[in-house]
């Protein structure tokens, strides 16, 4: 009984440090002195519009292995997008069959505003910390995703 208790104590203490890091990284990266960078996007458009790597067209499950989402899920997506008037989607003159999604002009600036924002704030957590603190904490990061790849 006493081994079984020690994994359960490992297993919460590792649920806590995973928690504590989600909640202290989305703290420095999306919300700034308590305000949401862009109060606007919900974490699903911001997602959504990421999976928009650059200027052209795209199939909803194209969309989807970009978001690292189900088709189905980047659909829902896509539906939020387009009645915020941030994405529409255009069916292929040749091929009716085919839907392919691209940004607006809104959906464009939107997201253009929002890297911009998004590169001053990690601009300024970055200035904060001294070169040896910037480089061990992005080989940690480095570490930290290559490992979270694996599970």
């Amino acid at each position: 009984m006493r081994k079984r208790g020690k994994k359960i104590s490992d297993l919460n203490t590792r649920m806590f440090v995973v928690r504590d890091f989600i909640d202290e990284f989305y703290n420095k990266t999306i919300f700034q002195s308590g305000k949401v960078l862009n109060a606007d996007l919900t974490p699903s458009q911001i997602k959504s519009l990421f999976a928009f790597k650059d200027d052209k067209d795209y199939p909803i499950g194209e969309l989807g292995r970009n978001a690292r989402v189900k088709s189905s899920t980047m659909t829902d997506m896509v539906d939020r997008l387009e009645r915020d008037g941030i994405a529409e989607r255009i069916r292929d003159v040749g091929d009716r069959r085919v839907v392919k999604v691209r940004l607006t002009k809104k959906g464009k600036k939107i997201k253009r505003e929002f890297v911009q924002k998004s590169r001053k704030d990690v601009e300024a957590a970055f200035s904060k910390l001294g070169e040896e603190e910037r480089r061990a904490l992005l080989d940690h990061l480095k570490g930290a995703y290559q490992i979270l790849r694996k599970i």
